[in-house]
């Protein structure tokens, strides 16, 4: 089969081809974004939404004197999200005239080309919720409202974040949104020390181990600068240290762009940290991206057009539950 050319392939051969290179590229897909969600695996037939609870509890213990009862700590539910199912699909056609007139190229980049369309789909979803994540709602590119509230109906970076059983609030959006540097750095660490607080308004401590960008070639320049910055042991000042070492660096390409994946030059310089593992943001998958092909019982052929189709699926919910664990900074130039 190698040596033939593609266009001239039977149809089983052409879909055993187009698996195949399926498989292969799956292992490329995108997972920038993904990294920063919890990912949970939606069992089939288990209903097309998913209530995400915020559970929360006291954090220090009482003193107990003797005879006396220990202290019963209040447990309590916090904020609550749904996260609902959405289903992303793409379709290609190989045409008899492809086929017919060895337009192996044109073959080639369309079978080449199925494997990305769902992943960067995902990825722009999930994305767009950092992208977004100062409004309430966007409209995305098929015209449908999303709502990217957290679970306390705000915005997910926000000044003035509401507790369930506190009249204390705390914010996550760095004040004066200021472009990425050492001193910016630290005054979004200043926030993670003072402004991480429970449902009780107790303060919490978090390790963010995560910042993160788009490709704005400056900041990534900011970011790198201070992250892996080193000094030589011969030089004047020997045993420098830099502090910010237990850092990762994050890309995000699709983070200044609009609803539809276009460059949006005002979230250029966007960046923020993030507490790996305690920032409540879900990923649900109900359908992995797949392939799908045509019947060989009919040759794989539309009877109207002699058309073979061969299309990709994937099914995915998301959404913040509590933006505890997340701080940004939002510059517009």
């Amino acid at each position: 089969m190698e040596s033939r050319l593609i266009s001239t392939l039977a149809f089983g051969e052409l879909t055993d081809l187009i698996e195949k290179s399926y498989v292969r590229f799956m292992e490329l897909e995108p997972r920038n974004a993904e990294q920063l969600f919890m990912r949970n695996s939606i069992p089939a037939g288990t209903g097309d939404s998913r209530r995400m609870d915020e559970m929360d509890t006291e954090t220090f213990a009482r003193s107990m004197a003797e005879g006396e009862d220990a202290h019963k700590v209040s447990v309590a539910h916090g904020y609550s999200k749904t996260m609902y199912w959405s289903r992303r699909a793409t379709e290609i056609d190989i045409t008899y005239k492809m086929r017919a007139t060895g337009k192996d190229r044109e073959i080639i980049a369309k079978i080449t080309s199925l494997n990305h369309y769902c992943p960067e789909r995902k990825e722009l979803d999930l994305t767009h919720r950092l992208t977004f994540a100062t409004s309430t709602s966007y409209t995305d590119m098929d015209g449908n409202t999303v709502d990217v509230t957290a679970g306390d109906g705000l915005a997910a970076v926000y000044s003035a974040h509401t507790l369930k059983h506190s009249s204390a609030t705390w914010r996550n959006r760095i004040a004066n949104d200021p472009i990425y540097s050492q001193g910016a750095q630290e005054l979004g660490e200043t926030l993670a020390n003072t402004n991480i607080l429970n449902n009780f308004g107790e303060t919490r401590e978090m390790n963010f181990g995560i910042v993160f960008s788009g490709k704005d070639a400056s900041t990534i320049r900011a970011i790198r600068k201070v992250m892996e910055s080193t000094s030589d042991i011969d030089q004047e000042n020997p045993g420098v240290v830099n502090t910010y070492t237990g850092y990762r660096h994050v890309i995000l390409p699709k983070l200044a762009t609009d609803a539809n994946g276009a460059y949006d030059s005002t979230k250029r310089r966007w960046w923020g940290i993030v507490s790996e593992g305690n920032l409540q943001a879900h990923y649900g998958v109900w359908e992995e991206n797949n392939l799908k092909t045509p019947s060989a019982g009919n040759n794989g052929e539309d009877l109207h057009n002699d058309n073979w189709t061969y299309g990709s699926r994937m099914s995915y919910g998301m959404c913040i539950v509590s933006a505890r664990g997340l701080i940004m900074s939002c510059p517009t130039s």
